[in-house]
C-alpha cells in the first residue's frame, strides 16, 4: 500500500468511526458529504431497485467508501453497509479534494473520467425479476427442454434460447454465457457447434469453393434431464455467499421469513401476537395499507377479536390462553407445584401471565420462586411437562386421548 507523507499528516486529523455489523454507513439518496478509508473491517456497497438489493461490490481495509458524492457534489448513488465490526476514517469534502489538488495532473485527469465512468455504469445497474441468476437460467432451460423433448430430434438452439431466457431474465448474454461454461464443466449440458461457411467463386476457373469455417449455431442438449434441476440447485446453494454480482431482496414478505427462520408463517403469526418478535422488523406497503383500510372501513379497525381455539387445536405450551380459567384451575391441581413451575419457567410472557392468574396468590408465589430457579431448565423435562398439561386440558373437555 502507497505510504505517503502528506496523506499520513491529513488522516491523523481526520475522525474515526466504528460500525457495528449491519449498521447502515449512508443510505442512497443522502447528501455526499463525507467519505471514509475503511481503517478495519469490510463494507457492501449496494443499491435498492424495485424492492430489490443490488450487489455494487465490497470495500477493505485501506479502501475508500463514498468518495463520489464527495468528488461530484452530487446526493449519493448508492447504500454502504458494515459486514462486520468495521472502523473507518472519515474524510470530508476538503481532505479529498486537497489530496487530489497535491496529486500529478495526469492522476487529477485520470480521477475524473473514472468518475464519469462509473457514473454511467451506476446509472446502468438495472433489477433483476431473479435473486439468483445462476438458478433461474436452469430453470429456464429444463422448461424448454421438457417441450422440445417431446419433439422427434429434442434438442435447443442456443441462440433461440439465449433470447428466451433474456426475456424472462433480464440477464445479459454475457451471464448466460458463463452459466452454461459452468453446467458444461459439470456435464449437466452439452453444447454442440454447427458449422457453416461462405462459398466464393473462382474468378479463373469459375467454380465454387468453400471459404472460412464459422460457428452457424449451437445445439444444447441435456443428457440427464431428471437430474439436472437436481444438481443445478445443489451448485447454486453451495456458490451462495461468494463475492459475485448478486441480488437480494430489501423487504421480503412472511412466508420468505418463516423459511429463512426454518419455521412457518402460523407460528409467525403467532409469536407477532405474543410480541415476541421486534416491531420494526415489519413494513407495510403505503399504497396497499390506504386502500385496505378505505375497503375495510375505520370501524373494522377499532377492536380485534382474538381466535379461539378449540381444545382439539391446543398444540404447545402458549395456546393455553385460548382456554377457559376453569378448566386450567382443574388441569393445574392435579398436575403438581413442580410441573406447574416448569410451564411457566418455559411458557411464553402471555401464557406465563395466564398460568399465574388461576393459582392462589400463596401459591403463586411458590411457584415464581421455583420457576425462577428453574431457568434453563431440561428440554426433555419440559416438553413432558407441556405435553401432560395439554393431554390434562383435552381430557377435562372430554376429548379421546
Amino acid at each position: 500500500m502507497r505510504r505517503d507523507i502528506d496523506l499520513e499528516d491529513e488522516q491523523r486529523d481526520t475522525t474515526v468511526r466504528t460500525f457495528h455489523k449491519g449498521a447502515t454507513l449512508f443510505k442512497e439518496g443522502q447528501p455526499g458529504d463525507v467519505a471514509y478509508i475503511v481503517k478495519t473491517g469490510r463494507v457492501a456497497v449496494y443499491r435498492v431497485i424495485n424492492n430489490r438489493r443490488v450487489g455494487l461490490g465490497e470495500r477493505g481495509p485501506g479502501e475508500m467508501v463514498g468518495e463520489m458524492g464527495v468528488m461530484t457534489g452530487e446526493p449519493r448513488g448508492s447504500s454502504a453497509e458494515a459486514l462486520e465490526y468495521t472502523e473507518v476514517l472519515v474524510c470530508d469534502q476538503n481532505l479529498v479534494r486537497t489530496m487530489l489538488l497535491k496529486s500529478p495532473r495526469p492522476v487529477q485527469i485520470l480521477a475524473g473520467y473514472l468518475v464519469d465512468r462509473v457514473k454511467a455504469l451506476s446509472a446502468r445497474v438495472t433489477d433483476r425479476p431473479a435473486a439468483n441468476p445462476f438458478l433461474s437460467v436452469c430453470r429456464v432451460t429444463a422448461l424448454a427442454w421438457q417441450a422440445a423433448s417431446r419433439t422427434e430430434v429434442p434438442e435447443l438452439r442456443y441462440a433461440e434460447l439465449s433470447r428466451t431466457i433474456k426475456d424472462i431474465l433480464l440477464v445479459s448474454q454475457i451471464e448466460i454465457d458463463a452459466v452454461f461454461d459452468r453446467l458444461k464443466q459439470m456435464h449437466l449440458v452439452t453444447v454442440t457447434d454447427v458449422k457453416g461457411s461462405f462459398t466464393r467463386k473462382d474468378p479463373v476457373l469459375g467454380s465454387e469453393k468453400p471459404g472460412t469455417a464459422f460457428v452457424k449455431d449451437r445445439l444444447v442438449r441435456l443428457p440427464d434431464a431428471d437430474k439436472f434441476l437436481a444438481v443445478a440447485k445443489n451448485m447454486a446453494r453451495d456458490a451462495k455467499g461468494r463475492p459475485d454480482f448478486e441480488v437480494d431482496l430489501e423487504f421480503c414478505d412472511l412466508p420468505d421469513f418463516a423459511a429463512a427462520a426454518g419455521t412457518t408463517p402460523d407460528i409467525l403469526y403467532k409469536k407477532i401476537g405474543y410480541r415476541e418478535i421486534p416491531e420494526e422488523l415489519f413494513f407495510f406497503h403505503k399504497g396497499q395499507t390506504m386502500a385496505y383500510i378505505e375497503r375495510m372501513g375505520p370501524d373494522y379497525f377499532k377492536q380485534a377479536r382474538k381466535p379461539r381455539l378449540s381444545a382439539a387445536d391446543l398444540e404447545c405450551l402458549d395456546d393455553i390462553v385460548h382456554v377457559d380459567n376453569a378448566t386450567l384451575q382443574e388441569a393445574f391441581s392435579n398436575l403438581g407445584f413442580h410441573k406447574v413451575a416448569v410451564a411457566a419457567a418455559t411458557a411464553g410472557e402471555a401464557a406465563c401471565e395466564k398460568i399465574y392468574k388461576n393459582l392462589s396468590k400463596k401459591i403463586a408465589a411458590v411457584v415464581r420462586e421455583e420457576a425462577a430457579a428453574l431457568a434453563g431448565c431440561d428440554e426433555d423435562e419440559a416438553a413432558d411437562v407441556e405435553k401432560e398439561l395439554l393431554d390434562r386440558i383435552k381430557a377435562i373437555k372430554g376429548l379421546a386421548l
